[in-house]
């Protein structure tokens, strides 16, 4: 296996990975872009490749720039969102990990064998793993209880762990919910609920499913916009 680094006229750099495979790769992690490609892949064609999927890069590089600075930024906040309401949030060292939730406080505890460059990520970590049984049983109840009233029934409930996406709801039946919306306030996520149960009905976003939705979440536009304007506040 061989290791190049390359830098061209295209706004970015990149490390390429000659080994044997049969087709050409491009990764994007840590901000770092790299591609694994065949032995006797030729520059020509890697310079090439890059070239055409520029735009791509360079969206996907901003993305994970933007999480790197989100993640980095955890450490800093004195505050969190608890169920719509901010509490104060501090985090310290400590020889095991803990998460300590109250209606007062958030704490939390990052074992002093994690490196400082992985505190943030760690931290995040924890929290989410805080956050996901919490949204699990909150869920199946909501879900079941939604359900129930709309005349519908779906197969199965996911919990997920999106940046851009609050739930789904695909041709299986099956509906999904971001753990983050147990930062929202209750009647957020019911809305995320009455959204993705009428997708059972309208797989789409017609006139009907809109109808739908405000036959069980008047409010949902409000919903909408409590979500836009505190996405960045959520983990």
């Amino acid at each position: 296996m061989a290791i190049l680094s390359g830098q061209t006229a295209l706004p970015f750099n990149y490390q390429v990975i000659y080994s044997r495979r049969r087709s050409v790769q491009l990764a994007i992690k840590a901000g770092q872009l790299t591609i694994r490609a065949p032995k006797g892949t030729s520059s020509q064609f890697i310079s090439a490749l890059l070239a055409r999927k520029q735009q791509w890069i360079l969206l996907h590089l901003a993305r994970t720039e933007a999480e790197a600075d989100s993640a980095v930024a955890a450490l800093d906040r004195h505050e969190i969102l608890v169920s719509g309401q901010s509490i104060p949030f501090c985090w310290q060292l400590a020889a095991k990990a803990n998460v300590v939730m109250t209606e007062r406080q958030c704490k939390v505890s990052i074992p002093t064998r994690v490196k400082p460059e992985r505190r943030a990520l760690y931290l995040n970590r924890q929290l989410q793993e805080y956050f996901v049984p919490l949204a699990e049983q909150y869920f199946q109840q909501a879900v079941a209880s939604q359900a129930q009233l709309m005349g519908c029934k779906p197969k199965a409930i996911r919990i997920g762990n999106w940046q851009r996406k609050w739930g789904f709801c695909n041709s299986l039946s099956e509906v999904g919910f971001n753990w983050r919306l147990m930062q929202a306030p209750t009647w957020v996520a019911e809305y995320v609920v009455v959204h993705e149960l009428a997708h059972l009905t309208h797989m789409n976003h017609s006139n009907a499913f809109w109808q739908r939705v405000t036959k069980f979440s008047a409010d949902y536009r409000l919903a909408e916009q409590w979500l836009k304007q505190h996405q960045r506040l959520l983990l």
